[in-house]
């Protein structure tokens, strides 16, 4: 059992009747109870011992106040939001301007407040001047007490304070020692203390003034072999710790083995994460019943950052009618987001089809109108009439419409509604953890209520936000039986002794820590008194006095820091003094939970690269065009997976036309040209004028679609974008009239082809008739093509290769690169009149395998054949020849990082 590290037992002992031991946390508290607990006799019953926190007693001593009908005790005691309310508004009264941080200096403020009462500087916030006119003149500062922003802020508090009979916790202590000093409040014969690092004045004079006698008592001392873990970083620390403590529990499962690390409260998660990993491997399968980790944080976690308390936060956004693509996905595939009366899998398949729906719509953010149409649309499409999602949405959008400003207790029921309608929190009874988050919930709501006499009529945005914050800041404990393992901040581990302690943490960066002042407080007052995070002194000092009450805590310590930080090295914090260095802990590699379980048993590795051959009737309607046939030739595998089983990854729409938008434009750019113009005796006949003309009026009408969907783009976006395409297109025109004579013959021009039993749908871009008879293919580039895609065994770029085959006149195939100041051909073929950037077959690499178009024609259709037919045949192999066509979004699917650790 952990064990306080001053004799609890000998102290209560000695204590008379009436007396109290006091301790500075409810788990000290609790420590001492249960030692003394563990001393009665079994099945019997005893007096609870006299112990009590400091904050417990000085609730108990205010409920008493009250219950007497104290006068001055007759006013409500504020918590932190209600507050921060107040100070809001005192910051608008006392400055001019509105500031971009005002919560923060809020927080100073209320801080600062604090540390005058704290200290006793001010007994009285109502008379401030009367406090602050000695305190100035004592330290010579010029300040202007009527100017002094913090000063200033604190006049409009109190006011506000007076307004609403409220007063603040410091102000409640300032209280009790007036009724102690009155005797209002009977003293204690003795209270002792015990565990205490530092105490505020305040404090420390209610302490005195409500006992005859006080006693204060050190950890206990004992003689400990300490030694230090140097670290390559916290990770390492981590990962050493965790292994150090089950060592030291498989060795004596009944030792108390404490792990206090500096600064837990900021890498709480990362804690949990590597202890649990090491401690409880099997903590994150997923066939695994959640349970709670049996080791104790005196840390808990944002009751905003639980699934539970997450989840409602997320669903009520719905309510704000407006959403990006990332929050819209987040929601809908919310796992608390219930639709009762539906199959499970109905429901996944109805919100992944609706986000595809809307995925493609390519909005950067999405309206609740627009929401709830494609749902319904979707829902129909599907054959889910009866579907509950769009029912929900519906509802939500009319209450988002109906509901007006109004009080902070009228959203909080609101907010209840809202979830109530979307099943929240799931249909699956809620296990232990979900259940305690639920019941923190209620109560975060019924705090959000509190406000309504302070906060006034709110908004939807400022109900959600107060909310919000209310949850940020309200911690989450979950209940755990007493577990051998305990891990603590620096200030929780005061007055408890272990078997054995590790230290994590305390490089020489680290600890002491770095001084942190209020910046509302005159510095010379902060130095003068000592208080909180004031000076580099009062930081040593506390530190100094932590660091000894640590290091009596245990007979075996280890003190670990990390070896560099933030780039620069570092060794042990000097106040731990030279220490050797500790042995190297032993134990396994460290792995995944499935990683044990594959070298628990013999694995067998099967060759799983083919799915499952293509129907007859899938092979006439193969969709996606020469698109599947280029996939298959760049990595099989991939190819199967987007085009046969639907693998999409999830993309954010681009500001404004994206590239490939833009590549799609100049595409229409060029059609809509074409067809005006139709061949090179009219391009090069017409006045400059005249083809200006022709031109703005292509670009007029090919912009409007992406005007439309992009209207919140400014007009000079779009004027700007019509003077590129302008350039772009005198430039590529001058080409296009350097050439033999043609014409125009098809633009855009769909046709059926057939290659190794499957059949595609092809949109040809444009097919030229030479002066010769002859006809040149062109497919438009706003990139820069390679013709080498088409020659390789397998052809990366199989699009023009498939037209070529299809067009018997066909001599030539040509990359139109359409590129500011960089317009080219780019292409092979066989044609009486060359041109420019059009290679002819036998030069296109060196020692090729064909000398003639018509053999090059046999090749193309050769390994357009053998690609057809894998793809129809199911060939799966995750094979490539450069690494850019194995696309990391689908690494979880086809799960190539873990073939190469196999390797």
């Amino acid at each position: 059992m952990l064990q306080p590290a001053f004799p609890a037992l000998d102290i209560l002992a000695e204590l008379p009747p009436g007396g109290l031991l006091l301790t500075p946390n409810n788990r000290l508290r609790n420590r001492c109870q249960q030692v003394f607990a563990a001393q009665q006799p079994p099945g019997g019953s005893w007096v609870p011992p006299p112990v009590e926190s400091l904050s417990g007693w000085l609730d108990k001593l205010w409920d008493d106040l009250q219950q007497r009908g104290w006068k001055p005790a007759m006013k409500r005691l504020l918590n932190r939001e209600q507050r921060e309310l107040l100070w809001q508004r005192a910051l608008d009264e006392a400055l001019e301007r509105p500031l971009l941080n005002a919560p923060q200096l809020c927080r100073d403020a209320d801080n600062a407040l604090a540390q005058l009462l704290q200290w006793q500087l001010v007994d009285d916030i109502e008379q401030l001047d009367t406090a602050l006119d000695p305190l100035l003149e004592r330290f010579a500062l010029t300040l202007n007490k009527d100017q002094y922003p913090l000063f200033a802020m604190i006049r409009s508090f109190a006011r506000q304070l007076h307004n609403h009979q409220a007063i603040t916790p410091d102000q409640r202590d300032q209280l009790i020692l007036r009724a102690l000093r009155e005797h209002v409040l009977q003293p204690l014969p003795r209270i002792d203390t015990a565990g205490f690092a530092q105490m505020p004045p305040l404090a420390a004079a209610i302490i005195h003034s409500a006992a005859d006698k006080v006693v204060k008592h050190q950890s206990s001392q004992r003689r400990a072999e300490i030694r230090r873990a140097p670290c390559r970083d916290l990770e390492d620390e981590l990962y050493q710790a965790a292994r150090w403590a089950a060592q030291k529990l498989a060795h004596s499962p009944n030792a108390s083995v404490g792990i206090v690390v500096n600064n837990l409260g900021q890498c709480r998660a990362q804690v949990e994460a590597v202890f649990a990993r090491v401690l409880e491997p099997q903590f994150l399968s997923p066939a695994q019943h959640r349970y709670t980790l049996p080791f104790n944080f005196s840390a808990g976690t944002p009751l905003a950052q639980t699934p539970v308390g997450s989840a409602a936060l997320q669903l009520l956004e719905l309510l704000r009618d407006d959403w990006d693509c990332t929050q819209l996905r987040n929601l809908l595939f919310n796992p608390f987001w219930h639709t009762p009366d539906e199959a499970e899998t109905d429901g996944l398949w109805l919100r992944s089809a609706l986000f595809r729906r809307l995925q493609q719509l390519e909005l950067r953010r999405i309206d609740g109108a627009t929401l709830r149409y494609w749902a319904e649309r979707t829902a129909e499409k599907l054959g889910l009439e009866t579907a509950q999602l769009p029912r929900q949405l519906e509802q939500i959008g009319d209450r988002q419409r109906r509901w007006q400003r109004a009080p902070a207790e009228i959203w909080a029921v609101r907010f209840s509604e809202v979830l109530a309608i979307l099943g929240w929190p799931g249909c699956r009874n809620p296990d232990s953890q979900e259940y305690q988050q639920l019941q923190q919930w209620e109560s975060a709501l019924e705090d959000l209520a509190a406000l309504s006499e302070f906060a006034g009529s709110l908004s939807l945005a400022q109900a959600l936000q107060q909310l919000r914050q209310i949850a940020s800041r309200t911690p989450f404990q979950a209940e755990t039986r007493d577990g051998p393992l305990q891990i603590l901040g620096v200030l929780e581990a005061g007055g408890l002794a272990f078997d054995h302690l590790r230290l994590v943490g305390f490089g020489q960066q680290q600890w002491p820590p770095v001084p942190n002042p209020n910046p509302l407080l005159p510095i010379q007052w902060q130095k003068h008194w000592k208080m909180p995070r004031a000076t580099a002194e009062r930081e040593l000092e506390l530190a100094t006095e932590l660091t000894a009450d640590l290091l009596n805590a245990s007979p075996e310590i280890v003190v670990s820091y990390a070896c560099e930080e933030d780039g620069v090295a570092q060794e042990l914090s000097p106040l731990f003094g030279k220490l050797e260095t500790a042995g190297p802990v032993d134990g396994d590699p460290l792995s995944t939970h499935c990683e044990q379980l594959a070298a628990a048993v013999a694995l067998e590795k099967i060759t799983d690269d083919r799915l499952p051959p293509l129907t007859p009737a899938d092979c006439r309607r193969v969709r996606g065009g020469a698109s599947v046939l280029q996939a298959q030739a760049r990595c099989p595998l991939n190819a199967q997976l987007r085009h046969r089983l639907g693998a999409v990854e999830f993309q954010l729409p681009d500001i404004g036309p994206s590239p490939a938008e833009r590549g799609n434009i100049v595409h229409q750019v060029l059609a809509e040209f074409w067809q005006q113009c139709g061949d090179s005796v009219r391009l090069q006949s017409v006045d400059s004028e005249a083809r200006q003309g022709i031109i703005d009026a292509a670009i007029d009408r090919s912009l409007r679609g992406a005007r439309k969907k992009h209207g919140q783009l400014p007009a000079g976006f779009w004027d700007m974008e019509k003077q590129r395409l302008q350039r772009l297109l005198q430039q590529w025109l001058q080409l296009e009239a350097a050439r033999p004579a043609f014409a125009v013959e098809n633009i855009e021009w769909e046709q059926q082809v057939e290659i190794g039993g499957l059949k595609f749908s092809l949109r040809l871009d444009r097919l030229d008739q030479l002066a010769s008879g002859e006809q040149l293919v062109i497919d438009y580039k706003t990139g820069q093509p390679n013709i080498n895609d088409w020659l390789s065994e397998r052809i990366r770029e199989p699009q023009l290769p498939l037209y070529a085959l299809t067009q018997p006149k066909a001599r030539a195939i040509a990359f139109a690169q359409v590129r500011t100041n960089d317009c080219k051909w780019n292409g092979c073929g066989d044609l009486q009149d060359p041109i420019d950037g059009i290679k002819a077959v036998v030069d296109t690499q060196k020692d090729a395998p064909y000398s003639t178009w018509q053999e090059l024609n046999d090749r193309w259709r050769q390994s357009l054949q053998m690609l057809a037919e894998e793809y129809r045949s199911g060939t799966a192999t995750l094979i490539f020849d450069r690494p850019a066509d194995n696309d990391p979004q689908l690494w979880p699917l086809n799960r190539w990082p873990e073939r190469e650790q196999d390797r």
